[in-house]
């Protein structure tokens, strides 16, 4: 049998590969639509996702905001009771440094009583607030 160009269905074959095109075509179009859908939907969940990691991080800086302004607030709290235990520390010393000594067979006067009394006192409040 030799060959003959004339017994080719030529416009079968022509048809069919433009057939073939088209579908490929039709398909690649397809491919990049679903393609674009999905870069639309992944950056919408990654704006969510930020949106919250942002709600979260002001979240806790207002947490670290009142945490310090309680620190600062204990610590100025601390600073006054220091500085007035000081002061009422060093008129005790002063005081008993320019008190008289008592005889051996004497007992202490009502203001050595008192001044012991507020030293007691002054300790017992200051072991309490630790």
């Amino acid at each position: 049998m030799t060959w003959n160009p004339k017994l080719l269905p030529w416009r079968t074959i022509g048809m069919g590969s433009l057939a073939g095109v088209l579908a490929a075509g039709l398909f690649a179009a397809g491919w990049m639509t679903n393609g674009w859908r999905k870069d639309a939907e992944i950056a919408r969940q990654s704006a969510a996702r930020a949106q919250a990691d942002l709600v979260s991080a002001n979240k806790a800086l207002g947490d670290l905001r009142e945490a310090g302004a309680r620190i600062r607030h204990s610590a100025d709290d601390y600073l006054t009771v220091k500085t007035d235990l000081g002061a009422k520390l060093d008129a005790i010393r002063k005081d008993l440094k320019n008190a008289k000594p008592l005889p051996v067979d004497c007992r202490p006067d009502d203001f050595r009583m008192r001044q012991l009394a507020s030293a007691v006192d002054a300790a017992k409040q200051a072991a309490a607030s630790r």
